[in-house]
């Protein structure tokens, strides 16, 4: 009877998310992250399209937040920059000198494109909220980060 309720009381819940539009993200709602993948409105979502056309645009600036292991594991997507996550605020505040001394890569504006990934387009939903939150207007998550790209591209995943 108790697991009879419960799933009573669950539907229930989902049917009133579903009537008043709330989204939620990992136990809180999306307007603490907007970038959360789970919730994140698809202007704010770079396509596996956009990626592999980022060559023709070297004015967006790809940024994996993925661990160096994580990359010497995998590979890289190309034209990304490695930004650990841990460090991301922390870079994107860097002078543009260093900025560019460090990545080789002119350090993006407040209004120049930013791409965020990952493994799996949860921390790059962090750091894209990390991004947004310093200033920059024109971030993007690529939700399908490394797993979508390592398999249309025959590419290791671990």
């Amino acid at each position: 009877m108790a697991s009879r309720f419960s799933a009573l009381v669950s539907l229930s819940t989902l049917a009133l998310v579903l009537l008043v539009g709330v989204r939620r993200c990992h136990g809180g709602d999306c307007s603490v992250n907007k970038f959360d993948k789970s919730c994140i409105d698809p202007k704010l979502v770079a396509s596996y399209d956009e990626i592999v056309d980022l060559p023709n645009h070297p004015e967006k600036l790809l940024v994996d937040v993925r661990n160096p292991e994580e990359l010497a594991a995998t590979g890289v997507i190309p034209t990304s920059i490695n930004i650990p996550l841990k460090t991301v605020a922390d870079e994107l505040k860097l002078s543009p000198e260093a900025f560019q001394a460090k990545y080789g890569r002119k350090k993006p504006a407040e209004s120049d494109p930013i791409i965020f990934s990952c493994r799996s387009g949860v921390r790059a939903g962090m750091a894209a909220n990390e991004a947004d939150k310093l200033g920059f207007k024109n971030v993007k998550n690529y939700v399908g980060s490394w797993l979508e790209y390592a398999e249309k591209n025959g590419l290791p995943l671990e």
